[in-house]
């Protein structure tokens, strides 16, 4: 058995080649399934372009964002793990900004949800469509689990349907941001699989990672110098060759 948290470097005879015991893979999406990093740039042009059309408004959803994200990254690390936590995020943002609960879920609705929609599609990780063709192929049951809902950003991406699970922090029976265990465990029951079976894909250790520990999951990490893409990770998983710069 591999160690808990590491992928085991044992050699099958079948087309799985390095997972041992995985029967389940559950995927992060930001970061993970599309490179972040750019859509944000061209959302912070698109914020800055509106701030001459609409720039009382624009100038409130940047607060919004801002106040949003921090709140996240807070509530990761302090808030009791018996909280309800996107909760609790967005009333500390209303509080920290001054606006109403309804007024910030407009906003981050319009700004962090829909209008980045346009973007994500052309920005996958790339290898991601083979990656996931090959994890079927080899009877590995897929799914996700993301702070907020992915539904749309799946589409855009053109993976919906390799999905049979997509869990989300904000869903009734999870209601916990990362690395509380509780979303994990949520997706790898609807998977049908169990901790030790189930292995994590995300990009951020202390989130990801920290969580699927937590759960009692296997974890790697995409997005590294070891697997930059889905592309090495496919091979090194799938196809019994080593991974290569």
């Amino acid at each position: 058995m591999p160690h808990q948290g590491r992928i085991g470097r044992v050699v099958d005879s079948g087309p799985v080649c390095r997972l041992g015991s995985i029967d389940a893979i559950v995927l992060d999406v930001d970061g993970t399934l599309y490179r972040q990093g750019p859509v944000r740039r061209q959302m912070a042009l698109r914020l800055a372009a509106a701030c001459v059309t609409q720039p009382l408004r624009t100038r409130r959803a940047v607060r919004a964002i801002r106040a949003f994200r921090d709140n996240l990254e807070t509530i990761r690390t302090r808030l009791q793990e018996n909280a309800d936590h996107p909760a609790q995020q967005l009333q500390r943002t209303a509080e920290q900004t001054g606006m109403s609960e309804e007024l910030i879920q407009s906003l981050i609705e319009e700004w962090m949800f829909k209008r980045p929609l346009a973007l994500i599609g052309g920005y996958p990780r790339k290898g991601l469509h083979k990656f996931l063709g090959r994890a079927l192929q080899c009877g590995i049951r897929l799914g996700v689990f993301s702070e907020y809902p992915s539904e749309d950003k799946l589409q855009c991406l053109g993976v919906r349907d390799p999905f049979s699970v997509v869990v989300s922090s904000c869903d009734p029976e999870v209601r916990r941001f990362k690395p509380n265990p509780a979303g994990f465990l949520y997706a790898a029951r609807q998977l049908g699989s169990r901790p030790e079976t189930t292995l994590v894909i995300g990009d951020r250790d202390d989130a990801d990672g920290a969580g699927a520990r937590a759960a009692g999951m296997r974890y790697v990490e995409i997005g590294g110098r070891e697997f930059p893409s889905f592309v090495p990770l496919c091979r090194y998983l799938f196809e019994n060759e080593p991974t290569s710069s």
